[in-house]
């Protein structure tokens, strides 16, 4: 019997380690390559490719451009803008009010908890910086107050189970309960992650320019995916 128990235990534990999400059959994986090389340059001029999940299949798509994060609040909308080197702003918006709330390259808006919370960030020459704040609320006026420092400037993010996946411009977070789980030093610096799809707390792909990155943060194992020729 304890056999057959370690047997189903060690086959479960297999399982868990092979995605069931199927890489598009166009792409092929290669060696990352390294920083300023000619594999790397040929990378960061390719298109940027967004990808999304139908059914067990990833798809790629042209990477939108970027809009305004908006968010339903009473009887108006919280709206965040990144306008890159030329900044931003948070606002609350009801008919044609506007209200600021807070300067800065609002990155996205989203709920947890019941609470709001926004990603602020910017990477652009020198400066490359990430932060998450909370929305307040009381009395009819907007407070905000800073409950995490990213490694770097937010690119894209997902919730998935209460927790946070962030791709960063370099690197990947992983926040539990308002603290950093798990940071992986990633290769992508420059090639701007742009999309999450996220399959389990140690399966998620990332859509960047060039190409799909698989990464498995409990193994750090990082694979990247190009279109073949």
């Amino acid at each position: 019997m304890r056999n057959i128990l370690i047997l189903i235990l060690s086959i479960s534990l297999s399982s868990c380690a092979q995605s069931k999400i199927e890489i598009p059959s166009n792409y092929k994986e290669i060696e990352i390559p390294k920083e300023n090389s000619a594999e790397f340059r040929k990378l960061n001029y390719s298109e940027d490719i967004s990808i999304k999940l139908t059914g067990s299949k990833i798809e790629t798509f042209p990477t939108p451009r970027r809009v305004d994060s908006k968010l339903k609040f009473k009887n108006g909308y919280l709206i965040g803008s990144d306008n890159g080197e030329w900044g931003g702003k948070l606002i609350y918006k009801i008919g044609e009010k506007e209200i600021q709330i807070k300067e800065g390259n609002i990155v996205s808006l989203f709920e947890l908890e019941g609470k709001i919370y926004f990603l602020e960030g910017l990477a652009h020459g020198v400066t490359n910086y990430g932060e998450i704040y909370e929305v307040e609320y009381s009395r009819d006026v907007f407070t905000y107050k800073k409950v995490l420092e990213l490694p770097d400037n937010p690119e894209t993010f997902q919730v998935f189970e209460n927790k946070i996946y962030i791709a960063t411009f370099e690197n990947f977070v992983i926040i539990n309960n308002w603290k950093v789980e798990k940071e992986i030093k990633g290769f992508w610096d420059s090639l701007y992650p742009n999309s999450l799809i996220i399959e389990n707390d140690n399966h998620i792909f990332i859509g960047i320019r060039g190409g799909i990155v698989e990464l498995l943060p409990k193994d750090e194992i990082i694979k990247l995916y190009v279109k073949t020729d």
